[in-house]
């Protein structure tokens, strides 16, 4: 329940702030900040950061291998590699729940005062994504890209593996064909990874334009 009430209040004071910061700043930007902001791996981040992971109790030997693994290879990354979407990190949703329910815990303690629970959490959160930093997803940057310059996209085409998701992207761009596969501990991440990988490989190909195709 405190997730759930502390998941709307982030995300409503997410959206004031962003909109008082940035006046005149068009609706797309806001919505790619706020959606930059407001989701489960950057609370994820903000919890482990924090340390909070090592406060879950559970009774789940998956969930703490999860935690562990999310963990170490966290601390193996550079925080602009971790910075929005560029995290290539798949979180255990548990984590990001504990910030939501954090906020709601505060948000209920406070006498519901929106104030209070930004001056808690916010620190949590920094540093911000700021519209310098900000970058499109993966997957809404390569459908725009497709059709702005009519390149032929298929649906992505999932597969599984022993419980591990993957995902194939192809994209045929000018008669060349950019096709990557790859996988994760979740569709969405791997679907976020394959569309990336094929963004590198167009922008690179339409650089050096290319004859033959990439595999």
């Amino acid at each position: 329940r405190l997730e759930f009430l502390g998941d709307s209040v982030l995300d409503y004071i997410v959206t004031m702030r962003l909109y008082h910061t940035y006046p005149g700043m068009s609706p797309g930007l806001l919505t790619d900040l706020r959606s930059a902001s407001v989701n489960n791996d950057c609370y994820s981040q903000s919890a482990v950061k924090a340390g909070l992971h090592q406060h879950i109790l559970h009774a789940s030997s998956e969930l703490h291998r999860h935690i562990t693994a999310t963990v170490h290879q966290f601390e193996q990354l550079s925080l602009e590699s971790t910075y929005g979407w560029e995290s290539e990190t798949s979180f255990p949703k548990v984590l990001g729940d504990v910030i939501e329910s954090l906020a709601g815990a505060i948000f209920v303690d406070s006498g519901y005062n929106k104030e209070t629970v930004f001056r808690s959490i916010g620190p949590l959160l920094e540093p911000m994504v700021t519209p310098e930093t900000v970058r499109i997803h993966p997957v809404r940057e390569l459908t725009e890209l497709c059709q702005k310059k009519h390149y032929n996209m298929k649906k992505p085409f999932p597969s599984c593996d022993n419980g591990v998701k993957s995902i194939t992207v192809e994209v045929e761009a000018n008669g060349i064909v950019y096709k990557e596969a790859c996988s994760a501990a979740d569709k969405d991440m791997a679907k976020r990874l394959a569309c990336k990988a094929v963004l590198k490989s167009l922008k690179e190909g339409i650089s050096r334009t290319p004859r033959g195709s990439h595999m």
